[in-house]
């Protein structure tokens, strides 16, 4: 079966919208040049402002311009331009709206991920966006904003769930290549309340976990290790890139290729 890149997705704002591009460069820190390069800090108590419990920040919408190192922020009609580095311009611009200050920083060697040991891209199968959709009724396109997910694969008759191929066992990486590119998966995504939720209003289908669960366990693909599942509620794969592959790209269309496993 020939698998290859179909989309590749950055969060230059961590919690804010997503950027497709075609290609994209692997960090020294081993993550998505620009991905989550960016992050607002509440700043009375220093805690990461994210979609998980601000549901003020599904009301603004962001567009990006990495060329010019700028981001356009709209928010209820209104719209603002900024370099990246008037920090305390958008500092005051996001303070305004979400009603407390904040701190916006930045880490170009490996952004800020969610999970700090498996810091790589995420990924998911094309088919499996698509599957999860039918679950609740959802297009493609909003089930994708809902995954909020770094690297989409497709390829003839690609299964749902084909990217649960790409971890083992606890204590295991599964090594695979994208192009050029030596990724290793480490295991299924923990799902936070994010995908229960509209991605442009933030309001939630009820009953979205119990379903995904319940759906989730009915359909696990026999390829995926059962043990690996604490919970159902576990979706898409975590990452690893070594520090060789700094500088290289990914680019849509790549190959990919399961090259072998072993031991973390």
């Amino acid at each position: 079966m020939s698998v290859f890149l179909f989309k590749i997705q950055i969060f230059p704002i961590k919690s804010f919208d997503p950027l497709e591009v075609d290609s994209v460069k692997i960090t020294p820190g081993g993550s998505l040049d620009w991905d989550r390069r960016f992050v607002f800090f509440r700043k009375d108590n220093q805690k990461v402002i994210s979609r998980k419990w601000e549901k003020k920040l599904y009301a603004i919408r962001t567009f990006y311009d990495l060329k010019r190192e700028e981001v356009t922020f709209s928010h209820r009609g209104m719209e603002k331009g900024f370099k990246f580095s008037q920090k305390g311009d958008i500092e005051r611009f996001i303070g305004d709206i979400l009603g407390y200050g904040v701190v916006f920083k930045e880490n170009t060697h490996r952004g800020f991920p969610d999970d700090l040991e498996a810091y790589g891209p995420t990924v998911v199968a094309r088919s499996t966006v698509r599957e999860i959709g039918r679950w609740f009724s959802l297009s493609e396109e909003e089930m994708r904003l809902r995954l909020r997910t770094n690297l989409e694969l497709d390829g003839e008759e690609l299964p749902p769930f084909w990217e649960d191929k790409l971890y083992g066992q606890k204590g295991e990486v599964v090594w695979f290549k994208i192009g050029g590119v030596l990724i290793g998966g480490v295991n299924p995504c923990k799902r936070c309340p994010i995908p229960t939720r509209n991605p442009l209003t933030g309001e939630e289908i009820k009953d979205f976990k119990t379903r995904f669960v319940e759906m989730r366990k009915k359909t696990l693909p026999p390829w995926a290790p059962k043990e690996r599942f604490d919970t159902f509620y576990r979706l898409t794969v975590n990452t690893i890139v070594p520090p060789s592959q700094g500088g290289k790209v990914l680019k849509v269309g790549d190959k990919v290729e399961i090259v072998k496993k072993e031991k973390l």
